[in-house]
């Protein structure tokens, strides 16, 4: 019997590996099928994975020539508004000099009209001061005979000036 026991034994592990190898057959064509999908599958999502890399290094180089551009466009709009200032700077100089040219030459000439003024009633005073002066002199150091001498000399001369 235990020939028997052990002939079955053998006789089972043969059907065993005979059935094993067949199911491994198709286990293992089913195994390849899926990996071979999921190969494709990860394949496929690389090149994607590639293709949106290549898309973003292209939205990368463009934003960045886009910085560039606009930094150089801030440098010239700086540049420009400096120059500008610079301009209004000196026209506002130009003008300042100007206008306190203007101030000196109208201060000069109320100066100069105040002088003219002022010399004008000094000389009113001076001559009115003469007069009365020569008059009180005349007055006091003349008789009623050299008065009326003066009167008919002065008289002659105004005769002679018409």
């Amino acid at each position: 019997m235990e020939q028997g026991i052990v002939l079955e034994s053998v006789w089972v592990a043969v059907g065993f590996a005979v059935f094993v190898a067949l199911a491994w057959r198709k286990v293992a064509k089913a195994l390849g099928d899926v990996l071979d999908e999921r190969s494709q599958k990860i394949s496929v999502e690389l090149k994607e994975a590639a293709a949106l890399r290549d898309e973003a290094l292209a939205e990368l180089q463009n934003y960045q020539r886009l910085h560039r551009e606009a930094a150089e466009e801030a440098k010239a709009i700086i540049k420009s508004a400096e120059a500008s200032a610079q301009r209004i700077r000196e026209t506002a100089e130009k003008n300042a000099l100007a206008a306190v040219k203007r101030r000196e030459q109208q201060a000069d000439a109320k100066i100069k009209a105040a002088e003219a003024s002022m010399v004008a009633e000094l000389r009113d005073r001076a001559a009115s001061l003469a007069i009365a002066t020569a008059t009180e002199i005349i007055t006091s150091n003349l008789d009623e005979a050299a008065s009326l001498k003066l009167v008919d000399n002065a008289a002659a001369e105004i005769e002679k000036l018409n």
